[in-house]
């Protein structure tokens, strides 16, 4: 997401005192969070209304949980989605998103269109002049050789459905901002195991 999202949770004083406490218990808080941040990645996938699709290219591929030392606070978890060019297409499920009075967005449905969404390529960069939008469709499509039309692929190959709106529905503020609790407990937990280790 391009925007900050900080959760607040009673973890947050243990957290802001990280360096002043002994390594065994620094490791298990780093250990608890990185759990904790995995747990949330797995309610983001259960909770969506975003059918995950294309594997770790898809949108639920692309989000990844991460911890780090060292920033304004001691320790850092971060979660969100891995970076590509173009329309940050997890915005439009999040929030929704239309089309221009008049317009379509064209969606990627075909494996060259989604190579080219990745690459940050429009239909048209990606395919020039030869789309064309089939009677009675809202398909952005291709036509077929001939050769292939005889050997049973059709006339056209479907590189694009259009749409006038996405609802919003990826739910992932929700969820992680309703996460605090579990990750403070995986944090204390982890905290609890580190000085146990001591």
């Amino acid at each position: 997401m391009s925007d900050s999202l900080v959760i607040k949770s009673n973890a947050a004083s243990l957290l802001r005192r990280f360096d002043k406490l002994p390594k065994e218990i620094r490791t298990g808080v780093r250990k608890g969070l990185a759990r904790a941040l995995l747990l949330v990645e797995d309610r983001v996938r259960r909770k969506t209304d975003v059918t995950a699709r294309r594997g770790a290219a898809g949108l639920m591929g692309r989000l990844t949980s991460h911890v780090r030392v060292g920033g304004p606070i001691a320790i850092d978890g971060v979660i969100g989605f891995r970076k590509r060019r173009g329309f940050p297409y997890e915005l439009a499920q999040e929030y929704g998103a239309k089309a221009k009075p008049g317009g379509a967005m064209a969606i990627p449905v075909s494996p060259k269109a989604r190579r080219m969404s990745e690459r940050g390529i429009g239909p048209r960069d990606a395919f020039g002049d030869d789309l064309f939008v089939p009677k009675n469709t809202h398909v952005l499509a291709q036509k077929n050789n001939l050769s292939a039309f005889q050997s049973g692929k059709g006339a056209f190959t479907v590189h694009y459905v259009l749409v006038k709106s996405i609802s919003p529905r990826l739910k992932f503020r929700e969820t992680v901002t309703g996460s605090g609790d579990l990750i403070s407990r995986e944090v204390v937990k982890g905290a609890k195991q580190g000085s146990a280790a001591e």
